[in-house]
C-alpha cells in the first residue's frame, strides 16, 4: 500500500502543475484561432511538430539518458547532468553551423532563426527539467511548468494577439517561454553550479548514448505516427486543411494530461519497483487504476468535444471538432502504449520499444499514403488509431517478457469498443452519439467498478 501511495501522491503533485499548464495552453488555442488565419496556423503547428522532431534526433536524445541513469541508486547525478549538457552544447554549434551555411546558399524566412533559436533554449529547457524530477524536487518541476505557461499565455497575448507578429510572433512567445524556465531552474535549484566540467568522461557518454541512441528511431517513429499524417493532409488537402486538422489535434491533449500527469510519477515508481522486486500484483493493480482512469476521461471529454469546441476553435476552425472524437479515441490507445512502453526504460531495452513503434510508424505512413488522397482527413484518422492499436498489441505482448502482467481482455477489449463506438456516433449524429454515450460510460463504470472503489478508498488514505 506504501508504494501505492507515494505513486499516488507523486501523481498529485504532477497533476497540480500540469492540469495549470494544460489550462493554460488550452487558453492559448481561441487566440491562435482569432489571430491567425487557417494557412498561418497550419505552418505554425507544422513548424512546433518540426521541433518535436529534431530536438531529439540533433540532442541525440541525452536528457532521457540523464533522467533514466540518475535514477540508478547511489549515481553521481552532477556527472551524468555535465556530459549530458556537453554533448547538447556539441549539438547547439552543428546547428548554428548549419543554418550559417545554408542561408549562404539559399534566402531563409524570417522564422527559421527564430525556429533555431526556439531550438537551443527548448533543449536546455528538456536538460534542466529532467534532471529536476530525477533529481526527486516534483514540486520545483510542476512550478517550472506553470511558470513557463504562464509567460508562454502572456507573450503569445502580446505578440500574437495585440501586435499581429503571426508565426514570427508564435514562435518568439515560446522562445521566451523557454528561457523564462531555465532563468527559474537555475535560480532555485543552482544547476549550472552542479555542471562540473571535470567530470566529462567520454567513457561516461559512450555508456549514455548507448542507452539513448535507440530512442531516437523510437522517438521518429512516434513522431510519424502521431504528426507526419498532417504533412499528408497538408499535401494531398492544403495548408487550409492541414491547418483545420491541426486544431482538432488539441483538444485530445486533454486527454493526454492524465498520461503525461501519471507518466511522470509512475517512470519513477516502475523503475523503483523493479530494482526492488518483480512484483507483478504491484504492476497488475496500477494498470487496471489507470486503464478505467483513461477511459472514463476519454468518454467523458468525447461527450464535451461539440461544446468546448465552441469556445477553443473560432471561426472557420469550429467545422474540425468532428475530426476530435476519433482523434480522442487515437489519444486512448496511446496512452496504453505510453504505460506499457514504461517497461522497456525499466528494463533499459529500448530496442525493443523501437521496433514496436516503428511497426506503427510504417504501417501509419502506409495507410495515410493510399488512404488520405481518396477521403481525405477521415484517412488520417483511420490510419492514427489502426496503427496505435497495432503498437499497443506488440507492446502487451513485449511486456510479458519482462513482468507477468494479467489483462482481462474481455473488460479491456469491451471498454475500448464502447468508447470508439461513441467517437464514431457522436461524429456522425450528434443526438444519437449523446445517447451511446450515456451507454458507453455505464458500460465503464460497471466493468470497472472494482477499481472505482479501490481509487476512492485509496485517496482517502492519502
Amino acid at each position: 500500500m506504501g508504494k501505492f501511495k507515494s505513486l499516488v501522491s507523486d501523481t498529485l503533485i504532477f497533476a497540480v502543475g500540469n492540469f495549470t499548464v494544460k489550462i493554460l495552453y488550452f487558453i492559448l488555442m481561441p487566440i491562435y484561432t482569432a489571430s491567425l488565419s487557417s494557412e498561418e496556423f497550419g505552418l505554425a503547428d507544422l513548424l512546433n511538430n518540426t521541433l518535436q522532431l529534431v530536438v531529439p534526433i540533433l540532442t541525440l536524445s541525452i536528457s532521457d539518458a540523464v533522467f533514466r541513469f540518475m535514477l540508478e541508486k547511489n549515481a553521481d547525478k552532477s556527472s551524468f547532468l555535465s556530459n549530458g549538457f556537453f554533448v547538447l552544447l556539441g549539438s547547439f554549434v552543428v546547428v548554428i553551423l548549419g543554418i550559417t551555411l545554408i542561408s549562404i546558399v539559399v534566402q531563409v524566412d524570417t522564422y527559421w532563426y527564430y525556429f533555431v533559436l526556439w531550438y537551443i533554449f527548448e533543449a536546455l529547457r528538456i536538460l534542466f527539467a529532467q534532471f529536476t524530477r530525477a533529481d526527486g524536487k516534483v514540486w520545483i518541476f510542476s512550478l517550472n511548468g506553470i511558470i513557463g505557461a504562464l509567460v508562454l499565455l502572456i507573450s503569445t497575448y502580446f505578440l500574437v494577439l495585440r501586435l499581429k507578429l503571426g508565426v514570427n510572433g508564435y514562435l518568439i512567445s515560446f522562445i521566451i517561454s523557454d528561457i523564462a524556465s531555465i532563468i527559474f531552474l537555475i535560480c532555485r535549484i543552482g544547476i549550472i553550479t552542479r555542471i562540473k566540467w571535470c567530470k566529462v568522461r567520454k567513457s561516461t557518454i559512450t555508456m549514455m548514448l548507448i542507452y539513448c541512441l535507440p530512442l531516437i528511431p523510437n522517438m521518429l517513429s512516434w513522431w510519424f505516427t502521431n504528426i507526419s499524417s498532417r504533412y499528408i493532409v497538408a499535401c494531398f488537402c492544403g495548408l487550409s486543411i492541414a491547418g483545420l486538422f491541426s486544431s482538432a489535434s488539441k483538444l485530445p491533449a486533454l486527454l493526454n494530461i492524465v498520461t503525461s500527469v501519471f507518466q511522470q510519477s509512475w517512470q519513477m515508481a516502475s523503475v523503483r519497483e523493479y530494482q526492488e522486486s518483480h512484483n507483478s500484483r504491484f504492476f497488475d493493480s496500477v494498470f487496471r487504476k489507470y486503464s478505467f482512469l483513461c477511459l472514463m476521461t476519454c468518454s467523458i471529454l468525447i461527450i464535451l468535444v461539440p461544446y468546448v469546441s465552441k469556445i477553443v476553435l473560432q471561426g472557420e476552425f469550429y467545422k474540425a471538432w468532428v475530426y476530435t472524437p476519433m482523434l480522442l479515441f487515437s489519444a486512448l490507445l496511446g496512452c496504453y502504449s505510453t504505460f506499457l512502453g514504461t517497461f522497456y526504460s525499466v528494463v533499459k531495452d529500448n530496442v525493443k520499444a523501437m521496433k514496436s513503434t516503428l511497426w506503427g510508424a510504417g504501417i501509419n505512413m502506409l495507410l495515410c499514403i493510399c488512404i488520405i488522397p481518396f477521403i481525405g482527413v477521415i484517412g488520417a484518422l483511420l490510419a492514427n488509431a489502426i496503427s496505435y492499436l497495432i503498437i499497443v498489441v506488440i507492446r502487451i505482448k513485449d511486456v510479458q517478457h519482462y513482468i507477468y502482467l494479467p489483462i482481462n481482455y474481455k473488460i479491456l477489449l469491451t471498454s475500448i469498443s464502447a468508447c470508439l463506438l461513441q467517437a464514431i456516433i457522436i461524429s456522425i449524429d450528434l443526438k444519437y452519439g449523446l445517447c451511446m454515450s450515456v451507454v458507453s460510460m455505464i458500460t465503464i463504470l460497471f466493468l470497472h467498478k472494482n477499481e472505482l472503489n479501490d481509487v476512492i478508498i485509496n485517496l482517502r488514505k492519502i
